[in-house]
């Protein structure tokens, strides 16, 4: 699975993702239409947002043109790839996919498929599997059950969608389930030996991370009971075995040692930030920028430059809440990915 021209171009990309001082200077910023003008002219936003009216825009409005650059720079670096092009390094398209399913269920289920619609993005339309429309119009999740038959989210879901009293924690788990399943069925397809351990450890590093999260979440905010925790568990791992979390769980003090097994499980880096997804988003920021600046392999590659995209999307998002908010550049700071 060696490209040179895909992993040449992801770390050109790569190479222009915002430093330090930059976000130093977004922080600083007025408003959300200074930081909508500083993006203008930074290469990897120009493009999204040429047409923007900086005295206009909106929260809500910068953070679509930013994942649209994203999206635009995936598509133009996929294009490099000379094989499939919907086989496994879809994956980012496929990953849009879940997470756009997984609002379409969430807006259905509380009666706003208004917000799924104002906020779908459009130019995704053509790569999904689903009609984002028809999905819009669903009055229920027996409904949306009955769209989702020709697509392969119908065994996996139908069931959980048609229920009378529909679990959307076990249906957001079983979506993200059917997003690995994908993945690996793609992974064994496709790659060879060691190839396709690596690969598959990318993905199962995620789903260490998600799991500890949920977990702690759970626990910490709406003390839930071990067995219902255990139900959404996505059945994977590379590191953080299933038994270990039962285990915490059952302790005296179960989010002390949820917190401790960020670092010991190797999910998180040591002391970064007092919050645990701080700890997570960095730690993974920074192996998969060693990742793409030593991988010959070009889903590796890719999917690295992706999360970098990630962190910095993020970090974008986060600083234009803070300003929003009239926050200080160094509570802001805080919560950076860097």
């Amino acid at each position: 699975m060696a490209n040179n021209a895909v992993t040449a171009k992801s770390r050109a990309i790569s190479g222009k993702l915002l430093t330090k001082d930059e976000y130093t200077t977004l922080m600083h910023k007025p408003s959300v239409g200074a930081v909508a003008a500083f993006l203008k002219t930074r290469p990897l936003y120009a493009a999204a947002f040429a047409d923007t009216d900086e005295s206009a825009i909106h929260r809500a409005q910068a953070e679509a043109l930013i994942e649209r650059s994203v999206f635009d720079n995936y598509i133009r670096v996929l294009k490099f790839h000379t094989g499939d092009k919907t086989g496994i390094m879809s994956f980012y398209i496929r990953h849009i996919e879940t997470e756009q399913l997984i609002k379409a269920v969430t807006a259905i289920a509380s009666g706003a498929q208004e917000s799924f619609m104002f906020s779908f993005p459009e130019y995704v339309t053509k790569y999904i599997c689903f009609d984002p429309i028809s999905v819009a119009e669903a009055s229920d999740l027996s409904m949306l059950a009955l769209i989702l038959e020709p697509t392969p989210y119908k065994k996996p879901l139908h069931g959980l969608l048609t229920d009378p009293e529909p679990d959307l924690n076990k249906i957001i788990t079983t979506i993200n389930v059917c997003y690995i399943q994908w993945a690996f069925g793609q992974i064994d397809r496709f790659a060879r030996g060691s190839s396709r351990e690596l690969l598959k450890d990318f993905f199962l590093r995620k789903t260490d991370a998600d799991n500890l999260l949920m977990c702690y979440r759970m626990k910490s905010v709406f003390k839930a009971d071990p067995e219902r925790i255990s139900e959404l568990l996505i059945p994977y791992h590379k590191r953080l075995r299933r038994k270990k979390i039962d285990e915490a769980l059952r302790t005296n003090d179960p989010v002390a040692v949820l917190r401790e097994m960020f670092v010991t499980e190797r999910v998180a880096t040591a002391k970064v930030s007092d919050i645990p997804e701080i700890n997570v988003n960095v730690s993974e920021y920074r192996y998969f920028r060693h990742r793409l600046a030593v991988s010959a392999n070009e889903v590796e590659a890719l999917y690295s430059l992706m999360m970098l995209f990630k962190a910095e999307s993020t970090n974008l998002f986060r600083i234009i809440e803070g300003i929003r908010y009239g926050l200080h550049p160094e509570e802001m700071e805080k919560y950076l990915i860097i």
